[in-house]
């Protein structure tokens, strides 16, 4: 099972990096989450409301350890309210998961992120704020919702 989540895991990153953009002025961001999970957060645009995002949480303690990675495709829809400062915009989709409690026993999700994000013109940061509602599927049926806020510098 592990293999097999791994090469799902493998080929995601394969096909989020191996995308062509779009010409537009940010295309790929990195930065920072807070929540479930925290940790780095990635985003890449493929067209002006069409990205897919990426989440690596991970956490060493003294009774628990754990790795936490999702992956999602996500569309947006556009708000231009006037604002000098930047734009507002609404995204959603569906998503995966992987949970990873003590390097032992993996969970993998289906997930449903639905966020409000920023996006500032003058400088190459973007704001969020999301809840996603999730199923896991293995070991075990459960469902539940995470949600995180975090912000990303756009490189290019």
């Amino acid at each position: 099972m592990k293999k097999i989540t791994l090469s799902i895991l493998t080929l995601l990153v394969v096909l989020v990096f191996s995308q062509k953009t779009d010409a537009q002025d940010r295309s790929f961001g990195i930065g920072g989450m807070l929540g479930d999970p925290y940790g780095v957060s990635f985003k890449l645009y493929i067209a002006e409301d069409k990205a897919i995002a990426a989440g690596l949480g991970f956490g060493i303690a003294d009774e628990i350890s754990y790795l936490y990675i999702t992956a999602d495709f996500l569309l947006h829809r556009l708000y231009e309210m006037g604002w000098d400062a930047g734009s507002l915009h609404l995204y959603y989709g569906p998503g995966v998961s992987y949970y990873d409690p003590g390097f032992i026993d993996a969970t993998i999700s289906l997930r449903g992120p639905l966020g409000l994000g920023a996006d500032f013109r003058d400088v190459p940061v973007g704001v969020f704020l999301e809840v996603a509602p999730y199923i896991d599927l293995s070991p075990d049926f459960y469902f539940s919702f995470m949600g995180a806020a975090g912000f990303r510098f756009y490189i290019n």
